[in-house]
């Protein structure tokens, strides 16, 4: 995968569509627009009409305004301040529209989009998960001390990870990390699966005592055994979302 920065040079020699956010009065107002060229001063950007004036504002003030652009399965998102507006820039000799400069950003962030369908995981849904930490060269199938578990909850489930909510003791942090190898224990009706992953870093505010993230499971399509797995796993999900499709042509929530 190219780097964040050869993503930004290749959306903008394909004038890639891009989304504009512009902060006003706490919020922000995202604007359709797309990249045009990139010159010395900056990189140009189509601008849309009617805010002018926040522009010259934010031109004024020199806060940063959000660009975000799709690369592949890749969202990348950056800040950057609006240096200039050009409302005849000339695309070619024929074309002028609406244009502001906005210069090179310092930092980019590329945001991995997911593949794979999530199902919410509801109370009633026959669903149970456990995790271990276990050592770098043990058998995810042996069974873990107790003191190895750390205490969570499900929240969604998709063939490639899991949505959970890790839970310390006595309001202390949950002891896990994202270099911790897990064993991933998944109870469905009659089906068991042991499946391994790890942690993925926590993203957002966190409460005082737990830890809002996810687990990204190993992949299992390597050999039969995984592919065993993979293939009850999606059966699991398969019959969650039918259930969850249920629900909401009830109105259920």
């Amino acid at each position: 995968m190219p780097g964040e920065r050869e993503m930004l040079s290749e959306a903008i020699a394909r004038n890639c569509a891009v989304v504009l956010s512009l902060p006003s009065a706490g919020m922000l107002r995202h604007q359709k627009s797309r990249f045009l060229t990139e010159a010395a001063d900056g990189i140009w950007l189509e601008a849309g009409a009617g805010e002018f004036a926040l522009i010259d504002e934010l031109i004024a003030s020199q806060k940063p305004a959000g660009i975000s652009f799709k690369s592949g399965h890749t969202k990348v998102v950056f800040a950057s301040r609006i240096l200039a507006v050009n409302r005849e820039f000339r695309v070619n000799s024929e074309i002028t529209l609406s244009a502001v400069a906005i210069a090179f950003p310092e930092k980019i962030k590329a945001i991995q989009r997911r593949n794979n369908y999530r199902v919410r995981v509801f109370p009633d849904c026959e669903l149970a998960a456990r995790v271990w930490r276990i050592a770098p060269r043990a058998h995810v199938g042996d069974r873990p001390m107790a003191s190895q578990e750390v205490k969570s909850a499900l929240r969604d489930l998709s063939v490639g990870g899991m949505g959970v909510t890790f839970q310390g003791e006595n309001g202390n942090p949950p002891k896990i990390t994202t270099e911790d190898r897990l064993r991933i224990e998944l109870r469905h009706r009659e089906t068991l699966l042991v499946i391994e992953g790890r942690m993925r870093s926590p993203t957002g505010p966190q409460q005082p005592g737990a830890l809002f993230t996810g687990i990204q499971f190993k992949e299992m399509a390597s050999d039969i055994e995984g592919r065993q797995k993979l293939t009850q796993l999606t059966r699991i999900i398969g019959e969650m979302q039918r259930e969850e499709v249920r629900k909401a042509r009830l109105g259920v929530a």
